[in-house]
């Protein structure tokens, strides 16, 4: 499952691969407590400044369902198979998503893009990086002829409130919260209600990454983690957080170390903690 990663060296030694496509997924944040926070746009530094060759896709706009039941909702596979035929990309092209230092969201792209069944992988660094080593950028806007795109979807990655509900009364089915501890603890920032869905257990996304170069932990450190907490590949996963974000790292760093049995609960706690009758644990 490492293949999921390319490093720096890799993307640029096929820049000029016909069958390799770059998707730029640039974001700010402005934080909009309590609740979900607004994932901005950086197009316009994507004009400035971008890998030779790059498309652009925003997390929001492009890659959620505005009308969903809750913010940042999964669309329909068809959506994201029109999005990619506008930008060029056909089945069997590999995708290479890159971001900056707002990793989480780039691995919600990744996500979103693979459960509608892209063969999508992740740049294991950031654009920053990619600037400070002098590699080849581009401006302006880029053309793309426009192609057809159908996939099999990966729908089973999907965890409804259903699934997680089930979850709490099972032995064999585990909940990842992907918010820091102190959220995971009912402290910090809440999305609605504060607190976790109970029984779950504490895996922050954060630390599956490096932070200063915004790649993934070694394989080894990762799988350290997990066995710290008790949780193996027999393991049935649910990774969860606020709105389905930061889930996507933890998913990621599990579907590096081979993990199957796995699923992201996407309406998160967004949707939990509406539902006054879904209990919410604090400590």
């Amino acid at each position: 499952m490492a293949s999921i990663l390319v490093e720096p060296d890799w993307l640029e030694a096929h820049m000029g691969d016909p069958t390799v496509r770059i998707i730029d997924t640039r974001v700010t944040i402005v934080p909009q407590p309590p609740g979900p926070s607004d994932y901005v746009s950086l197009y316009p530094e994507y004009l400035m400044s971008h890998i030779p060759g790059a498309a652009y896709l925003h997390m929001v706009e492009d890659l959620s369902d505005p009308e969903g039941p809750f913010p940042f909702a999964l669309p329909n596979p068809e959506v994201i198979w029109r999005r990619l035929e506008a930008l060029g990309i056909r089945d069997n092209d590999t995708i290479v998503l890159y971001g900056n230092h707002i990793s989480f969201a780039v691995h919600r792209c990744w996500w979103v893009l693979a459960v509608a069944g892209a063969n999508v992988r992740l740049l294991n660094s950031t654009f920053d990086k990619w600037l400070a080593a002098d590699r080849p950028v581009a401006s302006g806007e880029e053309s793309f002829k426009p192609t057809t795109f159908t996939a099999t979807p990966h729908l089973d990655w999907v965890a409804s409130k259903a699934d997680v509900i089930a979850s709490m009364d099972s032995d064999d089915v585990i909940a990842l919260n992907a918010l820091s501890a102190g959220q995971h603890a009912g402290r910090g920032q809440p999305f609605g209600r504060p607190g976790r869905i109970p029984g779950s257990l504490s895996l922050p996304a954060a630390a599956m990454m490096q932070p200063e170069s915004g790649a993934f932990r070694s394989l080894d450190e990762i799988t350290q983690i997990l066995e710290d907490r008790g949780i193996s590949k027999t393991d049935q996963v649910i990774t969860y957080c606020g709105g389905g974000i930061a889930a996507s790292t933890t998913f990621v760093a599990l579907r590096l170390l081979g993990y199957e049995n796995l699923s992201l609960y996407d309406g998160s706690l967004m949707e939990w903690s509406e539902d006054p009758n879904l209990p919410l644990q604090v400590d």
